[in-house]
């Protein structure tokens, strides 16, 4: 098969996923109010203690944001599976993986991308010191999608199932705790005026690896979803 046609496949499922993401403008809202409610909320919580608010807010912003994607992770495949748009992309002539990466790709402009938007505004609230702004936005830009590419693998398995969520949220915890690891080690070494890059360069090997591998387990396991 030429590049070509593979090329103008893969534009053309994510202008379409883009397209119908705009048409829910509600969805793509909802994710960044709840990480909006929650980063207002905890100072209120904690009290008006600043030291404590500077010590805990990248770890606050960067739990924030990615709970927050785990609001919308649940609806990847379903609006396709649904209207049966999804059976008709495994039987395409097309390769799988790469127009499953194209959704996921679609997937996090969609979500993570607001989000990492407003994270400064999220790191203000809290009192996030400017020297760890760099650091939080760079571990955010590759923890998220790292987040999104697993999580799609284990969309693809539950895609059959129905009230799924919990299921997803209980087998995406495990692979969420060394990104969380990870981004906030940065975050914290940035704060300490301490070497910051060698926890993103974790973090960038692993989205590395992920990019290459995730839409190849996302295509078998939606197969064998799909099959079942």
């Amino acid at each position: 098969m030429s590049r070509a046609p593979l090329s103008r496949a893969c534009a053309a499922l994510l202008r379409r996923d883009l397209v119908l993401a705009w048409r829910q403008r509600g969805d793509i809202a909802l994710p960044v109010l709840y990480a909006l409610i929650v980063a207002t909320l905890f100072p209120f919580a904690l009290g008006p203690d600043l030291a404590l608010l500077q010590r805990i807010a990248g770890g606050v912003v960067l739990l924030t944001v990615l709970l927050a994607m785990l609001l919308a992770l649940d609806g990847l495949f379903r609006g396709d599976l649904e209207d049966g748009s999804l059976e008709q992309l495994v039987l395409s002539p097309q390769p799988l993986a790469p127009m499953l990466g194209m959704k996921i790709l679609a997937h996090w402009l969609t979500t993570a991308l607001p989000l990492i938007v407003i994270a400064p505004l999220l790191a203000s609230l809290l009192h996030l010191p400017a020297a760890a702004m760099p650091a939080l936005l760079l571990a955010l830009l590759l923890a998220t999608p790292l987040v999104s590419l697993l999580g799609a693998v284990l969309v693809a398995l539950t895609a059959g199932t129905r009230r799924s969520g919990m299921l997803l949220a209980l087998m995406l915890l495990p692979l969420c705790v060394p990104v969380m690891i990870f981004a906030a080690g940065a975050l914290a070494a940035a704060q300490q005026g301490l070497p910051w890059t060698a926890p993103i360069a974790w973090l960038g090997a692993a989205l590395a690896l992920a990019v290459v591998l995730a839409p190849l387990a996302c295509a078998a396991a939606l197969r064998i979803a799909l099959d079942a």
